[in-house]
């Protein structure tokens, strides 16, 4: 039997469906998202090979800067402009705060059957921030578990809880991951190897 095509939405709609939740949920407002933007992509993007018309300035100039990046962000948004570029989306994506940024590039990950898991400062207190992540990942998958788990099984009755029991799940996946790869980079690179193939294998 041939499978029906299961389209994606583009890309660019996942990005844009954080960012509006971003906006609504929060104080920011999109001039002010379009400035952190336009900052991350002008530092990341040379200027020879820049495909939005980003722009940065200094005291009437800022002003400027803020009215002309929260119209060009507004146009890709509406679909004035019908494609984000790909240099675009990682300065876009990195801009948007947490839990949106995360929430966001899981998705995107997700969509080439990856995970994407944080990179964490190589110091005593971004360890530190990781394992404490650790634990909140692994108290908020409880939390998201107890009314799927009130009558003690998961069944179709328990559908309303899913989306979040999913959420918190992929969050302790990625949390897992990423203080086994600060262990992992502790072992003799041949001894790292052969524990990540092992990993993979099981």
């Amino acid at each position: 039997m041939k499978r029906e095509s299961q389209f994606q939405p583009p890309r660019q709609s996942v990005i844009f469906r954080y960012t509006r939740q971003m906006l609504d949920e929060t104080a920011t407002n999109a001039n002010s998202f379009a400035m952190d933007v336009a900052e991350r992509y002008t530092r990341s993007v040379a200027p020879d090979v820049r495909h939005a018309a980003f722009r940065m300035g200094e005291g009437d100039d800022l002003i400027a800067a803020l009215r002309n990046n929260g119209q060009v962000l507004r146009r890709f948004m509406d679909g004035s402009v019908k494609t984000l570029p790909a240099d675009v989306e990682d300065a876009w994506v990195m801009a948007l705060p947490e839990p949106y940024r995360s929430d966001c590039e899981r998705e995107l990950a997700q969509r080439r059957g990856r995970w994407s898991t944080p990179e964490l400062p190589d110091t005593e207190s971004g360890q530190a921030i990781g394992l404490a992540q650790l634990m909140a990942d692994v108290a908020q998958l409880f939390e998201a578990l107890a009314p799927a788990l009130a009558d003690g099984k998961i069944t179709a009755d328990d559908l309303p809880h899913a989306r979040r029991i999913l959420k918190e799940s992929d969050d302790l996946i990625a949390g897992v991951l990423a203080v086994r790869r600060m262990v992992t980079e502790l072992l003799p690179i041949g001894d790292a190897a052969r524990r990540a193939g092992g990993a993979c294998r099981g």
